[in-house]
C-alpha cells in the first residue's frame, strides 16, 4: 500500500478501520518529504480525528517522531499556519476558513474519512475543489467508500483526479451510470 502512494499522484486507501491507513500515510509522506517530492502535508479529517489519530500516530511510532504535525483549529489556527510543520491537520468545516488565507499551500492532499466529501454540492466539497490544483499529490482515506450506493463515489474520485476518471460534472456521472428509478424518478440505480 505505501508502493502505491509512492508511484501515483492520487490514491486510495479503501480499508477497514485498524488496518493502518495513517501509518501507511505517514511513511508514504516521510518518504515523499525526505525525497523531495513533496513538502508538506495537509491533512482533512473529521474533528476527533485530527485531534486523537494524526498526532498520537506520529507519536506511537519511532519512525516517524521526527515529523511535526500542526493541528489548524481553535483560537491560534491562523498563527499555525507559519508553523514549521511537515502536516498540517484541519476538519472539514475549517476548509471555507482556509481557502481564504493567504500562505503557501502543502503540495500534498491527504483527506481521511473522504466520504464526508461525497455530496459535491456541500461547501467543503466546493472549498476543497477550489484548491485542487494546489496539491501535486492526493490521497483518500476511508473504510467505507460506498455507505448509500455507487453514487457516493463520485465526490470522493473527483478529489482523486478532478474528473478524469468519473467526468467533470456529477450529474453527467450520474445519467452515464445509473437510470432513474423510484417514485417520480428520486432513486437511481
Amino acid at each position: 500500500n505505501v508502493k502505491h502512494l509512492l508511484s501515483n499522484a492520487g490514491a486510495g486507501l479503501l480499508l477497514d478501520p485498524g488496518l493502518g491507513k495513517t501509518s501507511i500515510v505517514l511513511q508514504a509522506a516521510d518518504v515523499l518529504i525526505s525525497k523531495g517530492v513533496i513538502d508538506r502535508v495537509l491533512v482533512v479529517a473529521p474533528l476527533r480525528v485530527c485531534y486523537e489519530v494524526w498526532p498520537k500516530e506520529v507519536e506511537k511510532w519511532a519512525q516517524f517522531n521526527h515529523l511535526r504535525v500542526s493541528i489548524l483549529h481553535g483560537a491560534k489556527k491562523k498563527a499555525r499556519l507559519a508553523d514549521c510543520a511537515d502536516i498540517f491537520v484541519i476538519n472539514p468545516e475549517g476548509l471555507a476558513w482556509l481557502v481564504k488565507q493567504r500562505w503557501k499551500w502543502p503540495s500534498m492532499l491527504v483527506v481521511d474519512e473522504s466520504t464526508k466529501f461525497k455530496n459535491t454540492r456541500s461547501q467543503r466539497f466546493r472549498a476543497l475543489r477550489s484548491k485542487l490544483n494546489k496539491f501535486s499529490r492526493r490521497a483518500i482515506l476511508t473504510g467505507t467508500p460506498v455507505p448509500n450506493g455507487l453514487l457516493d463515489l463520485y465526490g470522493q474520485m473527483f478529489l482523486l483526479d478532478g474528473g478524469k476518471r468519473l467526468g467533470a460534472n456529477f450529474y453527467r456521472y450520474r445519467t452515464r451510470y445509473f437510470t432513474e428509478a423510484g417514485w417520480m424518478g428520486k432513486e437511481w440505480k
